[in-house]
């Protein structure tokens, strides 16, 4: 296969194209720390520069958890190149998101630890000298988590670090792909593999524009810190939320985060505005369980626990959740009422009294299809979905003794998660155990009147106007917002109209000219923030 790369985003060793097919040196300044200790302390990043964590030498190799699973990284990423075949030839990032996707990160179990010493070999091949402080941090669930600082060496004092977030671990790949889900195979200009778009080619991009910066020798007025984090599909406990709340002092200097979650409008394959999320929604997760008496199908038995459940989840679903307009929700249709000239720009471009108003009017009378794009619903109330039932995988004349429903419900920034859950424990009724899986909780939106935002704004209008933008989901930008840091979801890719249907499904891949382009944009925008100098790469 001929070498693929584009200019400012291909990375090599200075000595002819890179070789991806070669075995991975196991890092010599990773550092696993046992759970519940800090290690080493780092220095605050406002008082120093030249004094970082080294770690140990390559002889001793890493210190690790008890009970942590060794992987002999070498053997491991010589043997995902070898069977991958000569697709793994081409340098640079390509290469680097076709290894990164055949490592098997599934949520649950993670099991993060060979990926991110994978990266880690990556930052070690292109910093000889050891700038950059990199650790790897383990929950005490054996959960591994990557640290990676590069330090300004023009300190601008009162500019904090800047934090690029992506997570390594990806939903279930399930069954009926038609390439192979853990492959990260190139096919028909694409290259395919659970993690593709959710969210490691965003991982590799983030990389790519932190050893750049390093290559290049030019001025950093901030710090850096490049982070792969553990457990974000199922809520972050062993990955941001562990850090911050038990190394927070590796953060204590963060002025923004870069992290998933952009929304990039696209028409065709025409941008039409770069989406910026500033705000999310709250999580709540609940099982729902019903056991009673089961017995032969045949028999009369109207308060089976499939009968009496399937009667719960339905009074769920016809409880009722006023539309509002959040603070959040209004920013951000007000920001996109500016690219438009129809009934979305008359509605949205408002105080929020009259949006709110106005939408109200709409309920009652009709139009409301008109002035909503698609998605915009649940950004005005919330949303309750029944993802699974499950009764067993009994013959069809069995009535089982159990059975279990799992509810994903949806809530607005403002909503009383506490009060939304009494209403639901109330009308499914008694008789019904409830056991909540996850909580977010409410987090504060992030400004949109920021340097970080401007700097977003001026880089990014080049190709398409800038808006914030509020998602349905919950990612782990709220554990930073809720301590005052303020993170925007940035996705560098755009990728034409139904690109994206392959996150959380089947066949999920990204189109390499794209994503070769969204390396090239996030260097520069990563530059911009970094360097100060409108981010010309």
């Amino acid at each position: 296969m001929h070498a693929l790369s584009v200019p400012g985003c291909r990375l090599d060793d200075g000595g002819g194209p890179e070789r991806e097919d070669r075995p991975a040196r196991l890092h010599r300044r990773c550092r696993s720390l046992p759970a519940g200790r800090t290690g080493p302390s780092r220095p605050g990043a406002r008082e120093q520069a030249d004094r970082r964590l080294r770690g140990r030498s390559a002889g001793d190799g890493p210190v690790r958890a008890a009970g942590a699973r060794r992987t002999s990284l070498p053997l491991l990423a010589a043997a995902v190149l070898l069977a991958a075949g000569p697709a793994f030839a081409s340098p640079g990032p390509v290469a680097w998101l076709q290894t990164y996707l055949a490592f098997d990160t599934s949520n649950p179990p993670g099991d993060e630890q060979a990926a991110v010493e994978y990266l880690v070999s990556l930052i070690e091949r292109h910093d000889p000298a050891g700038e950059i402080d990199v650790r790897v941090l383990i929950s005490p669930n054996g959960r591994a988590n990557l640290y990676a600082r590069l330090p300004a060496n023009v300190r601008d004092a009162g500019v904090g670090a800047l934090v690029l977030l992506h997570h390594v671990d990806v939903v279930p790949a399930g069954e009926g792909w038609s390439r192979p889900p853990f492959g990260g195979t190139m096919h028909e200009g694409r290259i395919w593999g659970r993690g593709a778009l959710d969210a490691k080619s965003l991982g590799i991009a983030h990389l790519g524009a932190m050893l750049h910066l390093l290559e290049s020798g030019q001025p950093r007025r901030r710090d850096l810190v490049f982070v792969a984090s553990a457990d974000e599909e199922a809520g972050g406990a062993d990955g941001v939320g562990w850090l911050l709340e038990e190394h927070w002092e590796l953060f204590d200097d963060a002025e923004a985060v870069l992290n998933e979650a952009g929304v990039n409008r696209v028409a065709g394959d025409r941008l039409l505005w770069w989406g910026i999320e500033t705000a999310q929604k709250q999580v709540l997760w609940l099982r729902v369980t019903a056991t009673g008496r089961g017995g032969h199908g045949s028999g009369f038995n109207p308060a089976s626990p499939t009968h009496r459940l399937v009667r719960a989840l339905n009074r769920v679903l016809e409880l009722e959740h006023r539309w509002r307009v959040t603070t959040a929700a209004h920013e951000a249709y007000r920001g996109l009422a500016a690219f438009h000239s129809n009934e979305f720009a008359e509605v949205f471009d408002q105080p929020i009294e009259a949006v709110q108003a106005e939408l109200d009017r709409r309920l009652r009378v009709g139009g409301l299809d008109r002035v909503l794009l698609p998605g915009m619903s649940a950004s005005f109330r919330d949303t309750v979905q029944i993802t699974r039932i499950d009764n067993g995988a009994g013959p069809v004349n069995v009535a089982p003794a159990e059975a279990v429903a799992l509810i994903d419900a949806r809530l607005l920034p403002d909503t009383d998660a506490e009060a939304f859950r009494r209403r639901v424990d109330t009308v499914l009724g008694t008789g019904i155990h409830v056991e909540e899986l996850l909580r977010s909780g409410p987090s504060p939106a992030s400004s949109t009147d920021s340097d970080v935002y401007r700097t977003l704004e001026r880089v990014l209008g080049v190709r398409a106007p800038v808006a914030p933008a509020m998602i349905a989901g919950a990612t782990d930008s709220r554990f930073f917002r809720r301590r005052g840091v303020d993170a925007y979801g940035f996705s560098p890719f755009v990728l034409a109209s139904g690109e994206a249907a392959g996150i959380h499904g089947l066949d999920e891949r990204i189109p390499v000219d794209g994503f070769l382009r969204g390396c090239e944009m996030m260097k520069r925008v990563v530059a911009a923030l970094v360097r100060g100098n409108g981010g010309q790469p």
